[in-house]
């Protein structure tokens, strides 16, 4: 193999191993916002009751005084409320696995990627 051969192999490997990174870096975003969504579809369905609402100490009142609702709090977290259900909570599990399956495909595609670009650059220096 030529000098421009190995040199042109090196090249094509990091182009595939930038595209690799890429798609391994929205897959993790993506797997970050479905676990955010799981825990709000899990927090949605374990809504607590309005803070200091059944306490009637003096004290307690004074410190809560300023504290938000749950029904302010219900709305700032998820201003588009929906019937939500642990169906909800199995679909953002599916699609998890389904996105975990995928980033360790990635992940080892980018290990082969990675061992073949150490290799070619091997050759390069070799021929050089």
């Amino acid at each position: 193999m030529n000098a421009t051969a190995a040199a042109d192999e090196v090249a094509d490997l990091r182009h595939q191993r930038r595209d690799l990174r890429r798609e391994l870096a929205r897959v993790k975003w993506w797997r970050r916002l479905i676990s955010a969504r799981r825990d709000l579809t899990l927090a949605s369905l374990t809504v607590p009751d309005t803070v200091a609402q059944d306490h009637s100490e003096a004290a307690w009142l004074a410190l809560a005084a300023d504290a938000p609702t749950a029904l302010e709090l219900t709305g700032a977290v998820w201003p588009d409320v929906h019937d939500v259900s642990l169906a909800d909570l199995d679909a953002l599990d599916a699609l998890d696995a389904r996105l975990n399956r995928y980033e360790r495909r990635l992940s080892a595609t980018l290990d082969t990627v990675t061992a073949h670009m150490v290799e070619a650059m091997g050759r390069v220096h070799h021929v050089q």
